[in-house]
C-alpha cells in the first residue's frame, strides 16, 4: 500500500475529543507517520496561536492551514511567518458585522487578523472559545476597527453553534493547492481527516479523504473512509494501515 506523503487533519471534532484532548494513540500515529517521511499539517479554523500547543504535542513544525484556508503560516514561540493571506475585505467586514449586530445581537462577533482575535465584549461565548484554544481576545469595537480603506463572501457551519465566514473562494482545498503548488507532491498523495462541512472540499481533493463518525452524513458521503468518532482511535487506526 503507498505511504501518503501528505497528512492534513481538522483540529475540532477530528483531532480533539469532546474533551478538547488528543488521544495518545493519535500522537503515536502521528509521529510514526512523521518519522517514515510523511509531513503532517494542521488544517483548521482556528488561529496558528490556537494550533501552535497542538501542534507541539505531535511534535511537527510543518506549516499550519489556518482560518478555513483564508491563511497559510509557519508560527515559532515567538514569531509568526505568512506564507499567504486571503482576507475578507474591511468594508465587507463592516457590514457583515453591522447585519449579524441588527439581526442577532446575542450572536458572538469575532474578526480574526493573523494572530490577532478580536471581539465585542467578554461574555459566556467568547470565554468558552478561550478556554477551548487557550487565550484571551481583545475587546474591540468592531465598526471603529473594521473602517479601513467589495467582495463577496461564503460561509458554512463547522459546528452546530458556528457560522465560518471567510472571502469567496478560500478554503482549506484551495490552501492546500497553493501550498503543494511548488512541491514534488500533488493532492493525490494526501490524506486529510475531517469531520464537518468546512472540511468537505478538502476531503473530496486528496486521494484519500477521511471522514469522521461524528460527522453529518453528507460529509461522511463525500469522503473515501468513515472512521470512528473523534473519541475514538479512529485517525491512528487508519494512519497504522499506511504506516506500520
Amino acid at each position: 500500500m503507498t505511504k501518503p506523503k501528505l497528512i492534513l487533519s481538522d483540529i475540532d471534532g477530528t483531532l480533539l475529543t469532546d474533551a478538547a484532548e488528543i488521544l495518545p494513540a493519535t500522537v503515536t500515529g502521528v509521529k510514526q507517520a512523521v518519522a517514515q517521511g510523511a509531513t503532517m499539517v494542521l488544517a483548521s479554523a482556528r488561529s496558528p496561536k490556537g494550533m501552535f500547543g497542538l501542534a507541539q504535542q505531535l511534535g511537527i513544525t510543518s506549516t499550519m492551514i489556518a482560518y478555513n484556508g483564508a491563511l497559510t503560516a509557519k508560527m515559532t514561540a515567538t514569531s509568526l511567518t505568512v506564507l499567504e493571506e486571503r482576507p475578507i475585505a474591511s468594508a465587507v467586514a463592516a457590514k457583515v458585522e453591522q447585519l449579524v449586530r441588527e439581526n442577532w445581537p446575542q450572536a458572538s462577533f469575532n474578526i480574526y487578523a493573523a494572530n490577532q482575535w478580536l471581539v465585542r465584549e467578554l461574555g459566556p461565548w467568547e470565554q468558552q472559545e478561550a478556554a477551548g484554544i487557550g487565550y484571551q481576545p481583545e475587546v474591540v469595537v468592531p465598526a471603529t476597527w473594521l473602517a479601513k480603506p467589495t467582495q463577496a463572501i461564503s460561509a458554512y457551519r463547522s459546528k452546530p453553534t458556528y457560522l465560518e465566514i471567510v472571502a469567496t473562494g478560500v478554503s482549506k482545498a484551495a490552501a492546500l493547492e497553493t501550498l503543494i503548488a511548488d512541491e514534488q507532491i500533488s493532492p493525490a498523495q494526501a490524506i486529510a481527516f475531517g469531520d464537518n462541512f468546512n472540511d468537505l472540499d478538502l476531503l473530496k481533493l486528496v486521494g484519500i479523504g477521511v471522514a469522521m463518525g461524528n460527522a453529518p452524513a453528507a460529509v461522511k458521503q463525500g469522503a473515501n473512509l468513515v472512521t470512528t468518532d473523534n473519541n475514538h482511535n479512529g485517525i491512528q487506526q487508519v494512519l497504522a494501515q499506511y504506516f506500520e
